[in-house]
């Protein structure tokens, strides 16, 4: 029996490993591709984080509440257990990316953000954030509420093309006042077929990344499952920190390739995407039941790491090494605090 036990535990650690590693690279691909892309169309890397790359590499976050809120209407008795897992995940998620993913980074790397894009970028995750918490109040976020917040996002999606619009626009016309010839590279022009193949291969490439992001959670899960914790504190503890595994190796990566507008608008952009699109979508098809913690805890913290973030980029445009430690620290205080304070959800 023992003999058992530690030979599926064994296989439940190389499927974490390889997981882990296929995210690695699937995160590699996609951001190749689509700064391909961004190239050719004249994208900014900050608006290719903060779209195309923060939807993608949230695809866990997403799928994990989508197909918890089909199990809760099929059950409805697993109602608070698939909240508080779903809802753990996706806020627990975005805490460990602003706090340790984002200190992780900004200590590799650097976190840049100008003053004109604060408000787009950051008040946009702060407004999510905290769009999030109203429709919490009562304890239950309802259709109507997942369909606001659902909106919310396409609206927001929707204000950022026209921003991308406008800025390429006011860049052509600085181009021609100076008498500039503006020509794309012929290194960076793409033919249709290859557009087609590269928006293909992104798309599959998140296909890819979701389902090995979920072996990286299935494996953990069960390495943990003997763990007595709540739901909403393994979602934060386990579930969060794997779902942002894409978010983490996406961001490094554009680090890595001296493309600091994809890193920060990764992160920035997926901490919007999960609270409004994967949550709003998944409110939109059961309802959640919000645990207590997530409203007297989770988004109160969630909501001042961002102040804390807003206010350091303003004041500096740029996340020193020392920040970035503090963010890490934080994460670490809020993980031992919660556990202290909250030891149960409902």
């Amino acid at each position: 029996m023992l003999l058992l036990i530690v030979k599926k535990m064994i296989e439940n650690i190389i499927t974490l490993i390889i997981g882990v590693i296929a995210i690695l690279i699937l995160a590699e691909v996609a951001v190749r591709n689509t700064l391909k892309l961004a190239t050719h169309f004249g994208w900014s890397g900050t608006f290719v984080g903060l779209t195309i790359l923060s939807i993608g590499t949230s695809v866990p976050e997403i799928m994990s509440a989508v197909v918890g809120s089909i199990n809760i209407v099929n059950d409805n008795s697993l109602l608070h257990t698939i909240s508080g897992l779903v809802v753990g995940t996706n806020v627990g998620s975005d805490i460990f990316q602003q706090t340790f993913v984002l200190g992780l980074v900004g200590i590799l790397g650097t976190i840049i953000v100008v003053k004109k894009d604060l408000l787009s970028e950051v008040g946009a995750l702060i407004a999510g954030a905290a769009l999030m918490w109203i429709m919490t109040i009562g304890g239950y976020i309802n259709r109507l509420e997942g369909f606001i917040m659902f909106s919310a996002y396409m609206g927001y999606l929707v204000y950022l093309e026209k921003t991308q619009r406008k800025n390429k626009k006011k860049k052509l016309k600085h181009v021609t006042h100076r008498n500039i010839t503006y020509k794309k590279s012929k290194k960076t022009d793409l033919t249709k077929k290859q557009i087609i193949f590269y928006i293909g291969s992104i798309l599959i490439t998140f296909i890819f990344m979701a389902f090995a992001a979920n072996a990286v959670i299935d494996s953990s899960t069960i390495l943990v499952s003997q763990l007595a914790i709540s739901a909403s504190f393994f979602g934060v503890l386990l579930l969060g920190a794997a779902s942002a595994l894409p978010e983490l190796t996406t961001a490094l990566i554009g680090i890595f390739k001296g493309n600091k507008g994809v890193s920060s608008g990764v992160l920035i952009g997926s901490n919007v995407t999960n609270p409004l699109m994967g949550l709003g979508l998944g409110a939109m098809i059961s309802g959640y039941a919000i645990p207590k913690v997530t409203m007297l805890y989770d988004l109160p913290f969630k909501i001042g790491v961002a102040l804390f973030i807003f206010y350091i980029l303003y004041k500096h445009e740029k996340l020193s090494k020392w920040n970035a430690i503090l963010l890490i620290g934080l994460f670490l205080g809020y993980l031992a605090l919660r556990n202290i304070w909250f030891p149960v959800d409902f």
